[in-house]
């Protein structure tokens, strides 16, 4: 709401005007009141208004002595002021003050008695200039706030730079200067059943930056602009004496305020990062560097998402992932199916990688190269990765935008779908092979083969072997093998006239007695017997 200051030396004219228009319809509100001059231009200076409504004629300082010392003030009280627009309303209608007041600028001349529809339009009118100005202004500040910070951040400065910095900010050369960055955590990649579902779920959310203007609305309410600075997926704020002394300089306690605001916005998973402070313009690309270093420190820190370079400058960091040994522990397990070993193990992954104080491009190194060996092995047995709902969440996972307990449950379902796939895809391998064992022995079945000779032809485990044609197909290998070469005599005995050494030849029997002795066992009657019976029969 633009701002109106009531100037006149009748306080029944100035209680009249208050009463007589529509401020707020107009875009105003009445700031204050002032008697005469001199008032006016103390009250001017303590409340800066938008617009000033004055009467002419008043006792010591009249309206236009008023008008003329605020357009005369010297350049250096314009540095730090703003200039009111002024709105004659005067008994007197004399062209000489007319003429006087368009010299210094004043925006209308109103006569006594006020038509209220009159003022009203002017006023309206003015409000509309007055707020596109105000918009340009802020726009061009905007703008040249981004220009100068970005000369700072990127080592582009100079002094000529740090007197322009001062006059737009209204700051000192000496002011405390520190830069936050601010990272969303929350999660950001859902597990779904299909990438149109990831791609929804990662159109919902809300821009992260907006989100931290909200939350310096909330915390720094007298404050009209704060400029947040995209730095990749984290946002950027460079914060000065004036929102620093509240807290006593201490980067903790303003860190922890945020928080708690982002909480009470319903975003409970953010990181901040603090720089050193500095007490120069001219340091702020300083600020900025130490807030980047800080973020290596992410997974290194206890101080709940709270990260100061100068609390943590001096601990060592390790950069390149080097614990490879424990890698090939996880991947047996995977394949073994060993779910809650694995799960045990992947938690002393996280935690060894944490105590060895891995900076998060080691630990996201550390992720992605055993994720690759984990694709290689799913490669080897012809696993579909779409089939993994999964995969794609956990390829797409960067520490530099998460948490350490985020990747762990990550990685932990998948590894643990990628697991039950490899068993799927095995039980689908063995059911094939089996079903290619079953027809060799169906093809082969008066050759000498044993089982022992069938799994070195098929390069299995004859051991192995034998357990999985009995739990294929119920029977085991010797049997189901008599039991062919049995079906197979009986056909012949039936269909031809051959003797029987012939048949026992014929069907893979080494001998003719062995022959009959396995036909009594199993059909109760010699072949001879079983042929007669046939004939009889017949």
């Amino acid at each position: 709401m633009l701002q109106v200051l009531l100037v006149d030396d009748e306080v029944y004219a100035r209680k009249g005007l208050r009463k007589l228009i529509r401020w707020e319809a107009c875009g105003f509100e009445v700031a204050g009141e002032a008697n005469d001059g001199d008032e006016a231009w103390s009250r001017i200076e303590q409340l800066q208004p938008d617009v000033v409504i004055t009467d002419i004629r008043m006792p010591e300082t009249d309206g236009l002595e008023l008008i003329r010392r605020i357009v005369e003030r010297d350049a250096q009280v314009l540095a730090k002021s703003k200039r009111p627009y002024f709105i004659i309303v005067s008994g007197y209608n004399d062209f000489a003050y007319a003429q006087q007041a368009v010299r210094y600028g004043v925006q209308d001349y109103i006569l006594k008695p006020i038509d209220e529809v009159e003022l009203e339009g002017t006023l309206c009118k003015l409000a509309k200039e007055l707020n596109r100005h105000k918009l340009a202004e802020q726009t061009r500040r905007e703008l040249e706030y981004v220009r100068l910070l970005d000369q700072f951040i990127y080592g582009e400065s100079n002094l000529e730079t740090v007197e322009q910095w001062t006059e737009l900010t209204g700051t000192y050369a000496d002011d405390p200067l520190v830069y936050l960055l601010f990272e969303n955590n929350a999660s950001h990649i859902q597990v779904s059943d299909t990438a149109q579902e990831e791609e929804r779920d990662a159109g919902n959310g809300e821009n992260f930056g907006r989100v931290v203007q909200s939350v310096l609305g909330k915390m720094y309410p007298n404050r009209s602009y704060f400029h947040v600075k995209e730095h990749g997926d984290r946002v950027g704020l460079l914060l000065t004496g004036g929102e620093l002394r509240p807290f006593s300089m201490n980067l903790h306690a303003v860190a922890g305020k945020i928080q708690s605001c982002f909480a009470e916005m319903s975003h409970e998973s953010v990181s901040i990062y603090i720089g050193t402070i500095c007490y120069e313009p001219l340091l702020i690309g300083h600020a900025y560097q130490t807030a980047l270093k800080a973020i290596a420190y992410k997974f290194i820190s206890d101080k709940n998402g709270i990260i100061l370079y100068d609390d943590m400058q001096h601990e060592p960091v390790q950069w390149v992932h080097t614990r490879h040994e424990k890698e090939q522990e996880l991947l047996t397990l995977m394949e073994e199916q060993r779910v809650q070993e694995l799960e045990n193990a992947l938690g002393e992954w996280f935690i060894g990688m944490r105590t060895a104080h891995y900076a998060p491009a080691a630990v996201t190194s550390a992720i992605h190269q055993l994720i690759s060996a984990i694709l290689s092995i799913l490669k080897s047995a012809e696993v579909n990765m779409k089939e993994i709902s999964s995969f794609r969440p956990i390829l797409a996972w960067q520490a530099e935008r998460g948490t350490m307990a985020q990747a762990r449950q990550l990685l932990t379902v998948f590894m643990l779908d990628s697991a039950r796939k490899l068993a799927e895809q095995r039980q689908h391998h063995h059911r094939g092979a089996m079903t290619k064992i079953k027809n060799y022995i169906e093809t082969n079945y008066s050759s000498n083969i044993s089982l022992r000779s069938i799994a070195s032809e098929f390069y299995m485990n004859p051991v192995y072997l034998g357990q999985r044609f009995r739990k294929v197909y119920g029977v085991y290998f010797n049997d189901f093998l008599l039991q062919l070469r049995i079906e197979k005599a009986k056909k012949l005995l039936r269909q031809t006239d051959l003797r029987i050494y012939e048949i026992a030849e014929k069907v893979g029997f080494g001998s003719s007695d062995y022959f009959t002795t396995q036909f009594e066992k199993t059909e109760l009657c010699s072949p001879t017997e079983y042929r007669n019976r046939i004939l009889d029969e017949g």
